[in-house]
């Protein structure tokens, strides 16, 4: 029982973590996307939201892009 505790705790903090690093990568506010992705249950939610969200940052004027 005490590894399976473990084990749920670990993901939890795993998907928290992706949560906070793709907040910060695309520009959303990191305290509350981890904050609801410490949120059990609800966190798979958070993150599959972040991973197809767009990003709200917008390119530096200068850089490089490509057509």
């Amino acid at each position: 029982m005490f590894f399976l505790v473990t084990l749920l705790l670990c993901v939890n903090l795993f998907i928290a973590g992706q949560c906070y690093m793709h907040a910060k990568r695309k520009g959303y506010p990191v305290k509350l996307f981890l904050a609801l992705g410490l949120v059990p249950y609800f966190n798979l939610v958070i993150w599959v939201y972040l991973l197809f969200l767009p990003a709200l940052e917008k390119p530096q004027f200068g850089s490089k892009t490509t057509l």
